[in-house]
């Protein structure tokens, strides 16, 4: 035994360096195969060799050859009368265990074999890829007998219960075939919808080789190709996945695209990192996959399933619809009339009742690509049709997403195919750019839907008031365009777009529109996290920028579309909030007109002569004076970010707390105007002391709340009046009805009513992904306006405790906390602090700046393992 596990080691090494040196994947397999052929054989042969009606089978994989260094070695021994030979056979499996590999085994006779296979689709598809091992061969027809089409799932029943299983399969992605971290056998476009189509040919027609199902009429020669090269290419990741991962891996996390993409040869360029041409690579091969399934799927369907008695309906001389599925009349209908490669998905568009389009027709029109030069692109006949899919009334996405897979999108907007598998190596976009942009779009036509008044009344507000929605689709079709040729995508983009509109005979009002959504389709998000948008001077900047109502309504419906595609964790109630926030303020400036924009001294005095005037009249102790003392410690930001009775009422809450007694520790909920809006907010009124906002920060953590904004307003008094908008883990305010609130004030008050000595962060392991996937901190300070405090500015990524880290830190290095701007993006935050150093100062420039950024950054790079580099790779 101790040979036979020697001689698999030698075999692992010799193959993994074979594979290193590019040697052909079905080679490396097959020797693979081989070799544990070799060793089984052996096995069976020491415990049952010459027993009769005993007989071994490979299934599953190594059935069909396709063996990985981690795979499972499935096997099948077929025994006329079990028992008799049980001994041996438990002697055999046991000596194939202690090989060190992981095994599949069962043992049946024929009649369970059949039996089992008729009850378990997934037994039957191994039990169909089984390959005579060793044994006794007198069981091998009878097997493939019992096993035979008449017997056991016949080719309808097994094409339709395979394709259910995929589609259950693909639901587990969102049917999305590019993940971050795909699963290569099991995603979308993976080793199993390869499998899935072959096994369907395999039962249908006794074949998958690609030559015969060629010659049957199955595949075309190009789909035959996309699928021999499509398979190669995964085998071959997988095989080096496995060897890196060293054991049995089918996901591609990032540490393994990384170091595979170095070891295959992708290198970095100006554009891309080779990590992200690597994935770009592997996405572009799913991408044909996920054709050649779904041309077999389509073919399946209407041979196998489709009624006997075809249901025709003429549309015109070119198209018919069969079955609910469009179709050429005839096979010459591109060649004759090239518009018709994009009058088919407006006339699909323009109805409601069609499926689908028809193989044949997909072949066709795969095959007339060629027909889509800069003529046809510059063609008004074309481009009038394509207007007319923008505006068509139904399943636009879908017919958006049909064009981009059948080669057409990338072919009529060429700029677009090159961004077809284009991925960022990073957490934060969790799409490739083309699955992306189809989301945005998708997300654009859900906001006129009633349904999404309740979760994006504002959107849905928007899409209903713009006069022209395709202008809305034009932006989303090319503002993410830019992506992965270097440079400003944004700029970039708008470039593209100019020349799409010219094309498109849009006028000059409505290019310039396109443009400036494409060029600033980042502007109202930026705005509404980074900056103070309940500072009447910011919402006036804003407003001015926008220039009108009409621009604002296109602008937001591009931003939370955008938003909402990008990473499902964005979009919570407290961006809802802000960017409602945003719009409603501008709209209100623009209504007004810009040149009567309210300032920032005329907006407070409103805001504190309507809480006087509240105060007054329910107050018979009434002091004027007090209030506006209590005002002067609490902060501006406290007047512009709430309302005159919210004031009022928290005032008179503070009047009436002795400090002395504590800390005043409240929580109150700030409602949003519509529906998924709004936030939790944790008021904190107390005399200055160190390590307070770290200490709050650890506090919040500890009853896992997310931390979204923060106001810090120290005076020198030495009384902080500090506000806290938090979020719970999902996204959401805090729930009214539970003890969470009061276990919360409860603690807070005892830590913070303390001398806070030290503060020591939860101890919580780095997810690993983040580990995986580090981006290197950037760290700047610059002086303010005024020059009475600095701007600290921290990007990083984002980990459990990180705001607690940055609290202590401010502490040790002597700088006082003044304000603080949380954002966080996904995994990755951008947070801004105004501090100033212990006497009350800027902080000095040069080298005093030069060491506290330099500090702070290697410092939270050690956390992540990064080194100083500019990005981590």
């Amino acid at each position: 035994m101790s040979e036979q596990r020697q001689y698999l080691r030698e075999l692992h090494a010799e193959l993994a360096e074979a594979y290193w040196e590019n040697q052909p994947i079905e080679q490396l397999m097959a020797q693979f195969s081989a070799g544990y052929d070799k060793v089984i054989r052996e096995l069976f042969d020491q415990h049952l060799g010459g027993a009769q009606k005993v007989t071994l089978f490979a299934v599953g994989g190594y059935g069909r050859q396709e063996l990985h260094p981690g795979s499972d070695i499935d096997l099948l021994v077929v025994a006329a009368k079990a028992k008799k030979h049980k001994r041996e056979i438990e002697l055999f499996v046991q000596s194939v265990f202690d090989l060190n590999v992981e095994v599949g085994h069962a043992v049946r006779d024929i009649k369970a074999c059949r039996e089992e296979a008729k009850n378990d689709i997934t037994v039957a598809t191994a039990l169909f890829e089984r390959r005579f091992l060793a044994g006794d061969e007198s069981q091998v027809a009878p097997l493939a007998e019992a096993l035979g089409t008449r017997k056991v799932w016949p080719p309808d029943k097994f094409f339709r219960a395979k394709y259910n299983e995929q589609l259950q399969r693909h639901k587990q992605y969102h049917n999305v075939e590019y993940n971050l971290e795909p699963n290569i056998k099991t995603s979308p476009g993976g080793l199993r919808d390869i499998h899935t189509a072959l096994w369907i040919c395999q039962r249908k027609f006794d074949t998958t080789r690609p030559q015969q199902l060629i010659d049957l009429g199955v595949l075309s020669p190009t789909e035959a190709n996309w699928l021999v090269e499509g398979k190669r290419f995964i085998c071959w990741v997988r095989f080096g996945l496995h060897i890196i991962a060293g054991r049995k891996e089918d996901r591609l996390q990032f540490t393994y695209q990384r170091e595979l993409a170095q070891r295959l040869g992708f290198v970095d360029t100006d554009a891309q990192s080779g990590v992200e041409r690597f994935m770009h690579h592997y996405y572009r091969h799913v991408l044909a996959l996920m054709e050649v399934n779904d041309i077999l799927i389509q073919h399946f369907t209407e041979v196998v399933t489709g009624p006997r008695r075809a249901k025709l309906e003429p549309i015109n001389e070119r198209f018919q619809i069969t079955n609910s599925y469009i179709e050429a009349r005839h096979e010459n209908v591109f060649k004759e009339t090239p518009s018709a490669l994009l009058e088919m998905f407006v006339i699909m568009a323009q109805r409601n009742d069609i499926a689908g389009v028809r193989a044949a027709t997909i072949r066709l029109v795969r095959d007339s690509l060629y027909l889509i030069d800069d003529e046809y692109r510059n063609n008004p006949e074309h481009t009038k049709l394509f207007l007319a899919l923008l505006k068509a009334p139904y399943t636009l996405v879908s017919q958006l997403t049909r064009m981009r897979r059948y080669g057409i999108l990338g072919r009529y907007i060429p700029e677009f195919g090159q961004v077809i598998g284009q991925m960022q190596h990073d957490m934060f976009h969790i799409y490739t750019v083309d699955a992306h942009t189809m989301q945005v779009i998708r997300n654009m036509r859900v906001f006129r839907y009633r349904s999404a008044q309740a979760n994006f009344p504002v959107a849905y507000h928007c899409v209903h008031t713009i006069p022209k929605l395709e202008l809305l689709y034009i932006a989303g079709l090319y503002h993410d365009i830019g992506k992965g040729r270097g440079g400003d995508h944004s700029e970039l983009g708008a470039v593209d777009a100019a020349k799409f509109c010219l094309r498109h005979g849009l006028n000059d009002a409505d290019t310039e529109l396109v443009c400036w959504l494409v060029e600033q389709h980042l502007f109202m998000s930026s705005v509404a996290q980074r900056q103070d948008i309940y500072d009447p001077d910011v919402v006036a900047e804003f407003a001015t920028h926008v220039k009108s109502e009409m621009r604002l309504d296109y602008l937001y419906a591009l931003t939370v579309a955008d938003i909402n595609a990008t990473n499902p964790t964005l979009w919570n109630s407290w961006r809802a909030t802000l960017l409602r926030q945003l719009y409603t303020e501008t709209r209100k400036v623009l209504r007004r007109g810009l040149e009567s924009a309210a300032d920032r001294d005329a907006t407070l005095r409103a805001y504190q002569e309507q809480a006087l005037d509240r105060l007054a009249s329910s107050d018979d102790d009434f002091d004027e004076q007090q209030y506006r003392n209590l005002w002067e410690n609490m902060g501006e930001d406290f007047l512009l970010r709430h309302t005159a009775a919210q004031i009022a009422a928290i005032s008179k809450e503070l009047l009436q707390h002795n400090l002395t007694s504590g800390p005043y520790v409240a929580i109150r909920d700030t409602h949003g105007d519509l529906s998924g809006e709004g936030a939790t907010q944790i008021f904190i009124y107390t005399n200055d002391k160190r390590h307070l906002f770290a200490a709050t920060v650890v506090e919040l953590s500890k009853f896992d709340l997310d931390v979204v904004d923060a106001t810090v307003a120290t005076r020198d008094s030495g009384i902080c009046f500090d506000t806290y908008t938090i979020l719970d883990n999902e996204g959401r305010p805090l729930p009214r009805d539970s003890h969470l609130r009061g276990r919360i004030l409860e603690r807070l008050r005892e830590v913070l009513g303390e001398t806070i000595s030290s503060v020591e962060r939860p101890k919580r392991r780095l997810p690993r992904q983040l580990r995986e996937l580090p981006r290197s901190t950037e760290v700047t300070i610059a002086p303010t306006a005024d020059g009475a405090a600095s701007v600290l500015t921290i990007l990083a990524s984002d980990r459990p405790g990180l705001l607690a880290t940055i609290g202590m830190m401010l502490t040790e290095m002597g700088l006082q906390l003044q304000s603080a701007k949380i954002t966080t993006l996904g995994e990755r935050v951008e947070d801004t602090f105004m501090v100033q150093t212990e006497d009350g100062q800027a902080i000095a420039g040069g080298e005093p700046t030069y060491v506290l950024e330099n500090t702070m950054r290697q410092y939270l790079n050690r956390e992540l393992g990064v080194n100083n580099l500019e990005r981590a790779v």
